[in-house]
């Protein structure tokens, strides 16, 4: 058997062994004991395979301390282990016990061994270089990633590359920047040498050596697609962004078969918000590969956000019929089906998506299952996600309330939360939700001791002052307490519509008009929300403004035509007539 083989078989063994040793005398640490004058005699002779029995013993007493959270024992085991058998399994395993045990000059130790019995390892290397750079020997660092670079290379790996990443490792991105410099000789005439330090040198922020090494690049390879789309980023990066906007281009318009850097041309033209032209250039590509699933994809999503649902379908369904990229398209199908009024088509596609988009799509399929009335099956549809879904079970209770909250049905949603709040004790989503419901029910006590446990942990929770503050304006007499919790939302949150709602609100109710709808004009140029303008109509109309008060709420109404603010408002000041 290879001495590689014979480590790898002994690693095993402890796992079969731990039963037997339960029977062995052992000491305070757990560990096996050895007689006295020295260690089991069974472990003094070679063993069947040739393996010594120090060797045998430190692997076996290494492996079990491992096992049983014996963190620095195990290291120094494996360590010898290591040295005895010159192994990179084993050197490999001490290194890696030496990190977990949070050691890192015994990791370095161990890795050094590692280095030393396996020059050509491309791991070995890396992590050694890892190591010395997080204890400053920048020196050694470099001799490492040296060996790096080699390596990779030799394997068809960007090995330049690969030493930035490391470099990066130190947390500092002018010391990473200053490890490449050291490593990359100044006149290199290595192309990827230069894109590797131009990424380094603009991580820290460094634009203009940026600049110049990326230029140097493509001096060398003017066709390397990443150096031309790094020099746009540098440029853009440099607040001159329409500069890099047309440097990009026009190196797309002189090789437009070059369908990588049309794609980075797309993407640079959606950051700078110019969708339309981003569009044309997808649909170019389009022309050329109608195979390539990103471009397909993207021009799938791109229609989508223009609203053009048509011209979306016909891209996200080939991918469908494709069966690639299938359990998003079919997700963003779903929606286009909703958006277009047609929930049983939505349903439809929703219940095909798996993978990292199912949660969402089920979340949509109960919400659509309550719009029909069918808020039973939407229950259970969340209820099954809590089971098989259950890192995100605080989130399927509280969607679970807001439905039926949007069937007014705030006791059952009181009793969801709370049921939550029974697992998931001082979880201040769930206590803020239930304290929002606890308003509609009328019920101050359980509204004001649910937002004050949650500021008793964050004082500076603006949502539930602001919630807290709101309802006191709304449903009490305590004006000057509620307006000072607004006011100290209000300082957090500047620009909230919703804050600044509040704010107008508790001035109507103090009999402030002007000042009240000063509040509620802002509130309403930031957001359409109907209770906004539920209350602008209302302060307009006792202002005896009535024809805008109206305008108001009939403008809302056309908005959200299922909204329960304006028409109570509207009956109750006798305008609905």
């Amino acid at each position: 058997m290879h001495i590689n083989q014979q480590i790898k078989h002994l690693l095993i063994l402890p796992s079969l062994l731990l039963s037997a040793c339960a029977n062995n005398p052992t000491s305070t640490s757990g560990l096996p004991v050895t007689p006295e004058g020295g260690k089991q005699q069974t472990l003094q002779t070679q063993s069947s395979d040739g393996l010594s029995g120090d060797l045998i013993y430190n692997t076996l007493t290494g492996e079990i301390a491992a096992q049983r959270g014996h963190s620095k024992l195990a290291f120094e085991h494996a360590l010898q282990a290591a040295k005895e058998s010159r192994d990179e399994s084993a050197a490999e395993r001490a290194t890696g016990l030496g990190l977990q045990a949070n050691m890192p000059e015994a990791a370095l130790a161990a890795a050094t061994l590692w280095v030393e019995i396996s020059p050509d390892s491309l791991k070995a290397h890396q992590i050694a270089s890892v190591l010395y750079i997080r204890k400053s020997d920048l020196g050694q660092a470099v001799k490492q990633l040296q060996q790096v670079v080699k390596i990779a290379n030799s394997q068809g790996l960007s090995g330049y590359l690969q030493a930035a990443a490391i470099a990066e490792k130190s947390g500092a991105p002018d010391q990473a920047l200053l490890i490449m410099q050291q490593l990359v000789e100044e006149e290199s005439q290595d192309p990827k040498a230069l894109y590797a330090l131009a990424l380094t040198a603009n991580r820290a922020k460094q634009h203009n050596l940026a600049l110049d090494y990326v230029n140097r690049s493509l001096a060398l390879n003017p066709a390397s697609t990443q150096s031309l789309v790094l020099k746009t980023q540098t440029i853009i990066a440099m607040q001159q962004k329409e500069q890099g906007l047309e440097f990009i281009q026009q190196a797309y318009l002189n090789a437009p078969e070059n369908t990588q850097l049309g794609k980075a041309y797309a993407r640079i033209l959606l950051e700078m918000d110019k969708t339309e032209e981003a569009l044309d250039v997808y649909q170019s590509l389009y022309e050329q590969d109608p195979d390539d699933i990103d471009i397909a994809f993207s021009l799938g999503i791109i229609n989508l956000q223009l609203e053009r649902l048509d011209d979306a379908k016909v891209y996200l369904k080939r991918l469908v019929e494709k069966r690639q990229k299938r359990n998003q398209a079919s997700f963003y199908l779903g929606m286009i089906a909703e958006e277009e009024k047609k929930p049983e088509q939505a349903l439809g596609w929703y219940s095909r998506v798996e993978g990292k988009n199912l949660v969402d799509a089920q979340i949509r399929i109960a919400k659509i299952l309550a719009d029909q009335g069918n808020l039973d099956q939407a229950r259970e549809t969340l209820q099954r996600l809590r089971i098989t879904q259950s890192a995100h079970e605080v989130k399927f209770y509280i969607i679970e309330a807001e439905l039926l909250r949007g069937a007014n049905d705030f006791e059952s949603a009181h009793q969801v939360y709370t049921k939550a709040l029974d697992i998931f004790e001082d979880n201040n989503d769930l206590l803020y939700a239930r304290g929002l419901n606890a308003a509609d029910l009328k019920r101050i006590d359980l509204l004001e001791n649910d937002l004050r446990k949650i500021l008793a942990s964050q004082p500076d929770h603006a949502d539930a002052l602001n919630a807290l503050g709101y309802t006191l304006a709304d449903q009490t007499n305590r004006l000057d307490e509620a307006k000072g919790y607004i006011q100290q939302a209000l300082a957090l949150k500047p620009e909230s519509p919703a804050i600044l709602d509040s704010m107008g609100w508790v001035e109507y109710r103090m009999g402030n008009l002007e000042a009240a709808l000063e509040f509620l004009n802002k509130a309403a140029e930031i957001s359409p929300d109907a209770e906004i303008a539920s209350h602008l109509g209302e302060v307009l109309w006792q202002l005896g403004q009535k024809e805008r008060a109206i305008q108001v709420w009939n403008e809302a109404n056309e908005r959200d035509p299922d909204n329960r603010f304006i028409n109570p408002v509207m009956n109750r000041l006798g305008a609905a007539n």
